[in-house]
């Protein structure tokens, strides 16, 4: 008994020490370890709650207006957004140029530039009154029939897509005396009528029925008076440009009708409040960040549609009109029928009736039909709000810390078989008579492991702690982990029930790869898109011939290593060597119309070639151990071991320094992804080994699990594929909005 106290202290005393090493590891990462990309331009970019903008690039933007016009009229404000668009077109137009264009064709002049076949042209119209601007959008009001669908086109040799305008509150504060208001409210007057279609009609419209840029719905935006940074702003202009002034104007615009207003973006003066970084040093002009973002905001409204049309993989999410897909608005109706079903054999069966489908079939079919309508609803519809995601270090790391004490918090004890210890049922399912086990690792216990591990990695990616690389370290070996438990436990498997029928292999490859097949059928996406279901596809059949043939030999540990050792040679040089993958990538997608990166691949396989063998050899040992009867190879099994505390004390040791030496080798000094990638899978599986003994290095630890991990393991699969759309939106590359939360 004293044995067992001293025992049980050590084994807290080593759990501390490597739980404080690995955490104060952790903690100096976070100042060590810059984050990747973070180059954004402002504090904090704002977009519109609810949608996701797109930065529009040089190409895009040439996409989006080939053959055609961008006009942009009004004062100096709306001319910065005009220089925003040359410097966007040309990237190495510098800022000493523009200065060089304005002082030479004056400040107060139109200006206009050409690349390739787009042309962008500024008119100087403070008061929007003039006649250039009057032909502009007459022209660009030219087809009347289009007026009653929300659309505006025309077919002038040099067509125009987009128009903004800039209300003339500046100039009408500044100059217009005590009739302001009068001289602002006709200059918007005047422009009223090419406002009267609205602009989210224009869109649906475009959404419907377009498939390419050069067909979408031209737009007009009106930009509301600028609120400039009055503490900065000149003497001679703060006497007359007053917050009361630009309040009754920007009132005046929030008043105009439901379909008018819809062309004004009164965001723009929302964007521009930033504290930090918002104005120029005069206080009227904001900053060239502000007004390339004004810019983007134009051309999502203009180019989305189209861009989301041709291509669903199109990441933004602003100013897109509703899909249509018949898929969903049948999964609907089938949901209903299928409950309606449901509780009709239930009905049935209480009359002793026969049904034709079994409840257990129709309940899984409801299943099924209703995962399908939720992810197109959830990532699919517009009703759900999609946004950037942005890495927040404190936010994730407060959410990894509540999803560690919550699955503390279940600690189960295991179910005790009749007779006998604290077991877990699930041990005995398939043990043959006279199995002596686990003796290592319970099926619940890597259940728990998987689970704990998934709740990090959909941490992980929702708060897209990718862009940190002592996180993006972390998560990998979470995945290798999750191979290890794969490999570990299939091998087990198979080598107890030498159950290699056809029946149990397609029942195990169908629920690798049923979402990752039936998905794309719904959410018009590549059965690629979901990797994961690929990579273990792979290795299960790797893993699944490497025994099958010989399996004979597999109860001779010589002759398994020899297979394993083998195989792990023969699919290094496959995944390596050039044009192998990409013949079985051709193949796929000729016979079975499969979208199949090799490149992506051939990185994923490659990341963790050895990990799953490692869970093979120790499957093997334990498997040998326990069919001896002998007592378990570690201190880790249920049943009394023989090895003295000194010896237990030793390997709970060495595990605890592998792991406390792998995390400062792999955080200290290893600092570009590049690096750990390449010595990732030679040494991930240390760390691994190394917590699962210490997981299990105690009795009290072998009798309990937790149970919401353990829950969430046995769907770890299905949890990974599904965060696609449920979890997370714009396959994977955007996050889903809390409603109401968001933001707070």
């Amino acid at each position: 008994m004293a044995q067992f106290r001293k025992a049980k202290s050590w084994t807290y005393f080593l759990s501390t020490v490597v739980m404080s090493t690995v955490g104060w590891a952790m903690l100096l990462g976070l100042y060590r370890d810059p984050i990747l990309g973070t180059d954004i331009g402002l504090k904090q970019l704002k977009e519109p709650k609810g949608c996701r903008m797109v930065e529009y690039s040089r190409d895009n933007i040439l996409d989006c207006m080939s053959g055609r016009k961008i006009i942009l009229a009004g004062d100096s404000t709306i001319r910065q957004i005009f220089f925003a668009i040359a410097k966007r077109l040309d990237t190495g137009l510098p800022e000493s140029d523009i200065k060089d264009i304005l002082a030479s064709n004056g400040k107060h002049k139109d200006l206009s530039f050409r690349v390739d076949n787009v042309e962008v042209e500024f008119i100087w119209d403070p008061w929007l009154n003039s006649t250039a601007l009057n032909n502009t959008i007459q022209d660009f009001f030219s087809l009347p029939t289009f007026l009653t669908e929300g659309t505006v086109r025309e077919t002038d040799e040099s067509p125009i897509a987009l128009t903004i305008l800039g209300a003339p509150g500046l100039w009408a504060a500044r100059y217009g005396g005590d009739d302001y208001l009068d001289i602002f409210k006709r200059g918007v007057d005047g422009i009223m009528p090419y406002l009267s279609s609205k602009l989210d009609d224009s869109i649906q419209l475009s959404m419907s029925s377009e498939r390419c840029h050069q067909d979408a719905a031209n737009q007009i935006l009106l930009a509301p008076v600028q609120v400039p940074e009055y503490r900065n702003l000149f003497p001679n202009r703060s006497k007359t440009i007053t917050p009361k002034r630009v309040h009754e104007m920007n009132n005046y615009l929030s008043q105009l009708s439901p379909r008018q207003l819809s062309h004004v973006p009164l965001v723009y003066n929302q964007i521009s409040s930033d504290p930090e970084g918002g104005f120029s040093a005069d206080g009227l002009h904001v900053s060239d960040g502000i007004a390339a973002r004004k810019l983007d905001i134009a051309l999502n409204a203009r180019c989305n549609t189209a861009a989301k049309a041709r291509k669903r993989s199109f990441k933004g999410t602003c100013c897109i009109g509703e899909p249509r897909n018949l898929l969903y608005q049948l999964a609907v109706v089938l949901w209903m029928v299928a409950i309606i079903y449901r509780y009709w054999t239930t009905i049935l069966l209480a009359m002793k009736g026969q049904p034709l489908l079994g409840v257990e079939l129709a309940r899984a079919c409801e299943v099924i039909i209703c995962t399908l309508a939720w992810c197109w609803f959830c990532d699919g519809k517009s009703d759900v709000g999609k946004v950037e995601r942005r890495y927040q270090q404190h936010h994730f790391i407060t959410i990894c810390l509540l999803w560690l004490i919550g699955s503390i918090c279940t600690l189960r004890k295991n179910h005790r078989s009749y007779g006998g210890p604290l077991l877990l049922v699930s041990e005995f399912k398939w043990n043959p008579p006279g199995y002596r086990g686990p003796g290592y690792l319970s099926r619940d216990h890597s259940d728990e492991i998987k689970g704990l591990m998934q709740g990090f990695i959909l941490l992980y990616h929702y708060h897209y702690a990718s862009q940190t690389l002592w996180v993006y370290k972390t998560i990998r070996l979470f995945i290798s982990g999750y191979f290890y438990l794969s490999g570990y436990g299939h091998t087990l498997y198979l080598m107890k029930t030498n159950n290699f029928s056809f029946k149990r292999s397609a029942v195990v490859l169908f629920r690798l790869n049923f979402l990752s097949a039936i998905l794309p059928y719904m959410m018009g996406t590549k059965y690629s898109s979901y990797y994961f279901a690929s990579v273990i596809t792979f290795w299960y059949l790797v893993l699944y011939g490497m025994l099958r043939f010989f399996r004979s030999y597999n109860q001779d540990l010589r002759w398994l290593v020899t297979k394993v050792v083998a195989t792990a040679i023969l699919t290094d040089w496959l995944t390596s060597a050039p044009g192998i993958l990409e013949t079985v990538a051709k193949a796929l997608y000729t016979v079975f119309g499969m979208h199949w990166n090799a490149e992506e691949m051939r990185f994923r396989l490659r990341l963790d070639r050895y990990i799953v063998f490692i869970g093979v050899v120790v499957a093997a040992l334990v498997h040998n151990a326990s069919v001896r009867r002998a007592q378990t190879i570690l201190p880790l099994g249920h049943a009394k071991s023989t090895l003295t505390l000194k010896s237990k004390l030793l390997i709970n040791t060495l595990c605890a320094a592998g792991i406390i030496v792998f995390v400062y080798v792999t955080q200290f000094n290893l600092h570009e992804k590049k690096q750990y990638n390449q010595i990732h899978p030679f040494v991930s599986w240390i760390p691994i080994l190394c917590f699962v003994v210490l997981r299990n290095s105690h009795r009290a630890a072998r009798q309990t699990h937790l149970a919401l991990p353990a829950a969430l393991g046995k769907i770890s699969l299905e949890t990974y594929v599904l965060q696609y759309h449920i979890w997370l939106g714009g396959d994977a590359t955007a996050r889903l909005t809390l409603g109401p939360w968001e933001n707070r």
